[in-house]
C-alpha cells in the first residue's frame, strides 16, 4: 500500500510541474522531424544567442537564498492550508510546492517548452513582447550567412497569440492582431491554414472569416496568392489554435531555416518538409464563389 500510495503521489508531482500550452500565450511554433528533443535543444540554442544579440544577456536570476526563501514560504503556508482538514495530506504540501516553483520559473525565463500534444510540433513560450521582431531577426541572418545552426527544425514561426480552437474565440483574439497589422495602411495578404488532430475548424469557414474581418479593418485590404506582403499564419492543435502576421512570409521560404540557408536545395529540403507537415491553404477572397484556393507547394 504505502509504495502504490508513494507512486501515485509522484505521478502527480510530475503532472503538475509540466507546462502546457494555454490561452493567452505567445512564442515560436517549430516543426521537426522525429527528433523532438533534440528540436527543443535547438529552438533554446537559437532563440537565447539571438535574444542575447538583440536584447542582451538575460536578466541574472534572483538568490538562490530568496528563492529558496519564497519556496519555503509558500510550502509553510500550503503546510497550514493542509492542517485545517484532517483528510488532507503531503500531496497538498507536494502540490502547492510544485506550483510555486512553476510560477518562479514562469517569471524567470525568457524561453519554455511547453506540451503541444501534437507529434513533431514544438511550442516555445516567450516573456518577450515581440516574439515576430525576434523571428524576422534569426531569419535575416540565417539568410545573410547561409548558416541556420540546427539540424532538427525545420520551420521556426513566431506565433503572437494562442487562443481556444473555436470561431468565437479566434476571430475575438484575431481582432487587436488584425488592428495592428491591418487597420493603417491598405496591404496585400494571404492566409496559411495548417491543422493537425482537428477536425471541427473547416478550412473554407476560418479563411472567409478572417478574410472578411481583415477586409473591415481596411477595404484597401487585397488578396495576394503568390507575393502577399503580410501572410496570417493560422496553425490549429488539437484544441488550440496560434495565431500571428508575418511580413514577407512566402519570400522568407515561409521561415523554413533549411532553405533560408541552403537556397539552390530548395526542392530537396521542401519535398521532405512538406511530408512533415499538413497542406497548407493560403487566402481566399471573400467575395470569391466559391473560394479560390492554392495549396502550398
Amino acid at each position: 500500500m504505502t509504495n502504490k500510495y508513494h507512486q501515485k503521489n509522484k505521478k502527480k508531482y510530475y503532472q503538475g510541474n509540466k507546462q502546457v500550452l494555454q490561452a493567452g500565450q505567445r512564442g515560436f511554433f517549430a516543426t521537426c522531424n522525429i527528433n523532438e528533443k533534440g528540436c527543443v535543444r535547438e529552438c533554446y540554442n537559437l532563440l537565447n544567442h539571438y535574444a542575447d544579440i538583440l536584447y542582451g544577456p538575460e536578466q541574472p536570476k534572483e538568490p538562490e537564498k530568496k528563492e529558496s526563501e519564497e519556496q519555503k514560504d509558500a510550502a509553510a503556508a500550503a503546510g497550514e492550508t493542509a492542517k485545517v482538514s484532517d483528510d488532507d495530506d503531503d500531496d497538498d504540501l507536494e502540490a502547492a510546492a510544485a506550483k510555486c516553483r512553476e510560477t518562479l520559473t514562469q517569471r524567470k525565463v525568457r524561453f519554455q517548452n511547453v506540451e503541444t500534444g501534437t507529434t513533431n510540433c514544438i511550442f516555445i513560450r516567450t516573456q518577450l513582447d515581440d516574439p515576430v521582431g525576434l523571428g524576422k531577426h534569426i531569419v535575416n541572418d540565417i539568410t545573410t550567412t547561409g548558416k541556420s545552426m540546427s539540424r532538427f527544425v525545420l520551420r521556426l514561426v513566431p506565433i503572437e497569440a494562442v487562443c481556444r480552437a473555436n470561431m468565437p474565440d479566434i476571430i475575438a483574439a484575431a481582432g487587436p492582431l488584425f488592428d495592428k497589422h491591418f487597420l493603417k495602411e491598405p496591404t496585400s495578404y494571404g492566409i496559411i491554414f495548417n491543422h493537425r488532430y482537428n477536425q471541427q475548424i473547416k478550412r473554407d469557414q476560418i479563411i472567409l472569416d478572417l478574410a472578411d474581418l481583415v477586409n473591415s479593418k481596411n477595404v484597401g485590404n487585397k488578396v495576394d496568392l503568390k507575393q502577399a506582403k503580410k501572410s496570417i499564419i493560422v496553425e490549429v492543435l488539437r484544441g488550440w489554435c496560434l495565431l500571428s502576421v508575418i511580413d514577407n512570409y512566402l519570400e522568407s521560404k515561409k521561415y523554413n531555416l533549411a532553405e533560408l540557408a541552403n537556397p539552390s536545395e530548395k526542392k530537396s529540403n521542401g519535398d521532405n518538409d512538406s511530408k512533415s507537415e499538413e497542406k497548407s491553404v493560403e487566402a481566399v477572397d471573400s467575395t470569391a464563389s466559391p473560394p479560390a484556393v492554392q495549396h502550398a507547394e
